[in-house]
């Protein structure tokens, strides 16, 4: 390795060492060799699917997946595209979140600080374990606001990155919680209802809540259809139906307005859904609700 080479590995450490946080961007990466590290890795796939093999288990990431690498952990990663895959890394020491924490080396004795307050004996899935899925890109956000106060360096950079860092910590967290409630399989099909009646409005597929609860999707389909007696097509699909037809026979809304607030953007698919259910076109639905 040249004596450039050695200074620009070892840039990240000394950044590392010296504000306990460090992020960097990648673009086209076609993988990495298998590797360990002394710090905890919070790594977001921003485009591309990535193989990513974790003491020797392997699982498959896509874009707006991210997990958090524990200390001691061998990993690597190897693309699946020809293109090459995007992913934003950010290092961190569990000392950026309070200084007494400096020695510690595992993610759970971060999380059961008590400014995180997670009681992790409780968990039966180790969040190192597993991978989560930003929804919404508010992580992706977050990430993106901690790396532009590291480039930027503006007074008080540092305690704006804590404050960062803790926000997507206790949002993840809140992702495991709800893993964690359904992770005995007694709970499963209640929390995808109330998931449904929370975001049926949104983007929403089983593959998505498979991924979120840590559970094959083959498992969830046929859990979900054995204990409701349908497919969560069909459930989805019901629960839009019903929504569709509230705000028909409540509201003035047009009903390409309706078709788009109940997560629908093809209104042709969507009238033949209500007909299909209730016999009558929406036209007639709303005539007869308000005669």
């Amino acid at each position: 390795m040249s004596s450039k080479e050695q200074v620009k590995c070892l840039m990240p450490m000394v950044e590392l060492e010296r504000d306990k946080i460090h992020l960097s961007e990648h673009y086209d990466k076609q993988g990495t060799g298998l590797h360990d590290h002394a710090f905890l890795e919070l790594t977001y796939i921003v485009r591309g699917t990535v193989e990513h093999t974790l003491d020797g288990q392997m699982t498959e990431l896509h874009a707006g997946d991210y997990l958090i690498v524990d200390y001691g952990s061998r990993h690597f990663y190897r693309c699946k595209d020809p293109g090459g895959y995007d992913n934003v890394d950010c290092l961190f020491l569990p000392e950026i979140i309070d200084p007494v924490l400096k020695g510690t080396k595992s993610l759970r004795s971060l999380l059961e600080h008590y400014l995180l307050h997670f009681n992790m004996q409780a968990f039966v899935q180790n969040p190192a374990r597993m991978v989560f899925h930003d929804d919404d890109g508010r992580i992706l956000e977050l990430i993106r606001r901690l790396h532009t106060e590291e480039l930027e360096r503006g007074a008080g950079y540092v305690e704006f990155m804590r404050c960062y860092l803790v926000e997507i910590l206790l949002l993840t967290m809140r992702k495991l919680d709800d893993a964690q409630a359904a992770a005995t399989g007694h709970d499963i099909c209640g929390f995808i209802a109330g998931y449904v009646r929370e975001h049926y409005m949104e983007e929403l597929t089983l593959q998505s809540l498979a991924k979120r609860l840590n559970y094959s999707l083959p498992y969830l389909s046929k859990k979900f259809k054995d204990e409701t007696g349908v497919s969560f097509v069909t459930y989805l699909q019901n629960y839009r139906v019903m929504e569709g037809c509230r705000l028909l026979a409540n509201s003035n809304r047009t009903f390409a307005e309706i078709t788009e607030m109940v997560g629908y953007h093809d209104v042709k698919f969507f009238s033949d859904l209500i007909k299909r259910f209730t016999g009558l076109s929406p036209r007639n639905f709303r005539r007869k609700q308000r005669l």
